[in-house]
């Protein structure tokens, strides 16, 4: 009867773990989402990279990209950011946080061999295709899709050479596209390019076919398009998919023509009851891109002999 009467223990405050933090890391925290963020001046620079704004205040571009984390169990003061990227006039610079250190990397306009966007569902990723052989590549959720577009259309623009006729040749006709994605994908990467563009070569999906190892597989389709000054490659990825497997990725690669130092082409073997693959490769540099191809991409291999561009030999691969 006298417990009742008892008086209670005072119950332990739970810690304010975010009032407990500066009123800098709360913003940060306020902010943190799955967006890439530009950034406009230095008290928006994360911390960990923050010794880096003098030095690229003036960029054209300077985007934080997020950690891919729960925000549930984020709080503030953690690196709530795991890249810097900065794009100037001179080129482009990364800084990204690995194992608790920053590691930098930098290129100039004369490495860049080719810029590629792609997606995956709600996973976006934006690559550097570098003459060295090498490749810079970054993850970012997909709601930041049209600024890390914007950004790859600037790289885009300081890559490409200065076009001395704005115009294809009249010998790159411009091909129908029957199928939906593709046709969605030319619509957007025609809204990107400064420059008239062109289909070149379509293949739509759902082909039969065999792939590099022989196994039976189901084409994914390919889509070459020709501007003035690029060739630009748009795929779902990977050239074949299992029969009924489920595929949304896509590819967006853009490659200046004034990149390509050499090609070579390899026809396909004959025979069997699926057709294999022909193989298209470019020579950027150290950096060789492969493209298979079901048909033969006669309009793009006319521009590059037109361009006089070298064929390499066999030997040579």
């Amino acid at each position: 009867m006298l417990g009742l009467f008892r008086k209670s223990e005072p119950e332990t405050k739970a810690h304010d773990w975010y009032h407990a933090a500066t009123p800098e890391d709360r913003q940060e925290y306020d902010a943190f989402g799955p967006w890439v963020y530009q950034i406009t001046k230095e008290s928006e620079m994360p911390s960990r990279f923050r010794f880096a704004y003098a030095r690229h205040h003036d960029a054209r571009f300077i985007l934080k990209i997020p950690v891919h984390a729960d925000r549930r169990v984020m709080r503030p003061g953690m690196d709530l950011y795991l890249a810097v990227l900065a794009i100037d006039e001179n080129g482009v610079s990364i800084y990204r946080l690995v194992e608790n250190r920053i590691v930098f990397d930098e290129c100039s306009w004369d490495g860049v061999a080719a810029v590629r966007n792609g997606s995956d569902l709600l996973q976006g990723t934006f690559s550097l295709l570098l003459t060295s052989g090498s490749e810079i590549k970054l993850a970012f959720n997909n709601v930041s899709k049209r600024l890390m577009e914007d950004a790859s259309d600037f790289v885009r623009s300081r890559c490409a050479s200065p076009v001395q006729t704005p115009r294809l040749p009249a010998t790159v006709p411009s091909i129908a596209i029957t199928d939906n994605f593709f046709r969605s994908m030319f619509l957007i990467a025609q809204g990107r390019c400064p420059t008239p563009i062109a289909a070149a070569h379509f293949e739509p999906p759902g082909s039969r076919c065999l792939d590099r190892d022989g196994r039976r597989r189901m084409t994914t389709g390919l889509l070459l398009l020709l501007a003035p000054d690029e060739l630009i490659i748009i795929s779902r990825d990977q050239p074949t998919r299992r029969y009924l497997q489920d595929s949304y990725s896509a590819l967006t690669t853009c490659v200046p023509l004034a990149r390509i130092a050499g090609y070579d082409f390899r026809e396909a073997t004959t025979g069997g009851t699926r057709p294999r693959f022909h193989e298209l490769l470019l020579r950027l540099g150290a950096q060789d891109l492969l493209l298979f191809c079901l048909a033969v991409p006669e309009t793009v291999l006319a521009r590059l002999d037109d361009l006089a561009i070298p064929r390499i030999g066999s030997k040579t691969l």
